[in-house]
């Protein structure tokens, strides 16, 4: 029996200029206070964990897909990376010029990945109770363009105070991560 394979995307970081250099991209910024928070660094935290929980709690090999100096990463390069897997799920957070724009939401792009985003989108749900749910969307985006079922999550807004506080916390991303596992299993037939 061939092993259950999961992606776990954590967005943005270093990616690679046209001129064969490299260049950190952080996505959104939000503050609090004083203190700059990058959504790279968040998302990373979050992909790290429920890679964790997909492999400890559910026994799936999950491959974490994080851009580093040494190995930078196009959009393209995210898309067809390990394109076996079984799912594949990049974890960002949503920014907006408002400050009051806030919750989570699920994109997918192709037919195929519906029954992901919706399991995932509970995942959140469960997870995130109490938050502003902005559903579930479908979308053309270049990450979830793969032939196997793939799905961005955006937790929060990085650029509303009251998401990013919530985020921050310790126990909400083990929430997430041990919900979102729970839901990829599910849905791989797993849980």
């Amino acid at each position: 029996m061939s092993k259950t394979i999961v992606v776990i995307d954590a967005g943005h970081g270093y990616k690679p200029t046209p001129n064969g250099g490299v260049v950190y991209d952080p996505g959104a910024i939000g503050y609090l206070g004083a203190a700059q928070h990058r959504e790279a660094d968040i998302a990373a935290l979050y992909a790290n964990s429920l890679a964790y929980f997909l492999r400890t709690q559910h026994g799936i090999e999950a491959h974490l897909l994080l851009a580093t100096r040494e190995r930078p990463l196009s959009l393209q390069a995210r898309r067809r990376y390990m394109p076996q897997a079984d799912a594949f799920v990049s974890i960002h957070l949503n920014a907006s010029e408002s400050k009051s724009a806030q919750g989570y939401e699920t994109w997918y792009s192709r037919e195929h990945s519906t029954e992901l985003a919706q399991a995932c989108h509970a995942g959140m749900q469960r997870a995130l109770t109490g938050r502003i749910d902005r559903g579930i969307k479908q979308r053309g985006l270049t990450v979830c363009q793969r032939e196997k079922p793939s799905v961005l999550l955006e937790l929060g807004f990085i650029t509303n105070e009251s998401d990013l506080q919530h985020l921050l916390l310790r126990e909400t991303r083990a929430r997430v991560a041990r919900e979102l596992a729970k839901a990829v299993a599910e849905f791989l037939g797993l849980g």
